[in-house]
This record gives C-alpha cells, sequence and structure tokens, in this order.
C-alpha cells in the first residue's frame, strides 16, 4: 500500500499533505460516503512545525497496523493525512462513521499522551479530500 501514497506539494513549507493514489475519491463505492477526520493536535518539536518523533511512531502504527486491518476488511478507506501546524488529520471514509469511531478508540486510547478529536461529515461523498487537491 505504501506506494498507492503521494505528497502533495501545498503552498506552506510547514504542511505535509499525503494522499492516496489508487482511489479516486469520484468512484467511491457508495459504501464509502461517510467521512472521519481524527484530529491529533500536536507539540510542535521544531523550526519548520513537524511532530516529535514519538508522535509520528504513534500515528504510523495506528495508519500501518490499524486502520490497514479494517480497510482490508472493507471496513474503511484512508484517503489522506495532513500534518500541518501542530494539527494531524487523517481523513477516513466509511459507511458506519459511529462505529469506526469506536474501532479508533479501541487503539488510539493505548496511549493517552496522544488524545484526538472526532469530527463527523456525512454523506461528504468524497468531497473534502477534493477540496484538499485544490
Amino acid at each position: 500500500m505504501e506506494d498507492s501514497w503521494q505528497l502533495v506539494p501545498t503552498k506552506n513549507i510547514n504542511q505535509m499533505l499525503r494522499l492516496r493514489t489508487d482511489i479516486n475519491e469520484d468512484n467511491l463505492d457508495g459504501k464509502f460516503k461517510n467521512l472521519l477526520v481524527v484530529k491529533h493536535k500536536y507539540h510542535v518539536a521544531d523550526d519548520i512545525m513537524f511532530p516529535d518523533p514519538s508522535c509520528l511512531a504513534f500515528f504510523t502504527a495506528f495508519e500501518q497496523n490499524h486502520l490497514v486491518n479494517f480497510e482490508q476488511n472493507g471496513e474503511l478507506k484512508l484517503l489522506g493525512v495532513d500534518i500541518f501546524e501542530g494539527t494531524m488529520k487523517f481523513f477516513i471514509y466509511c459507511d458506519d462513521a459511529q462505529k469506526t469511531v469506536y474501532d479508533c478508540i479501541s487503539f488510539l486510547k493505548s496511549n493517552p499522551l496522544f488524545k484526538c478529536e472526532f469530527e463527523i461529515i456525512l454523506n461528504d461523498n468524497g468531497n473534502s479530500i477534493k477540496k484538499l487537491k485544490a
């Protein structure tokens, strides 16, 4: 799945935006119409405003070990990760947003240092990812 991600150029040097290239948001199965945004406000570790290594390691495990399993089971699609000036956001498309929140919490509660907020946008149908690409 690593080959299916691309760093997207942005207008801000302090932003790292990664988007999926193997899934077109216009062709998302109707099953993945709702958007869950998992947000973590991190302590800025350096002058370019990126998270410290322990934060990156925790959320890399969240993405690569936890979310990938749910994606392989056909329960969600992770389409984007945005790291920008103190906030990390995961853009997850799903059918049952409440279940997806609980599934995320089951991993995220393993380390209370990394608190997260959740935003649910019903019937987003890929629109938020399109805006990120613009």
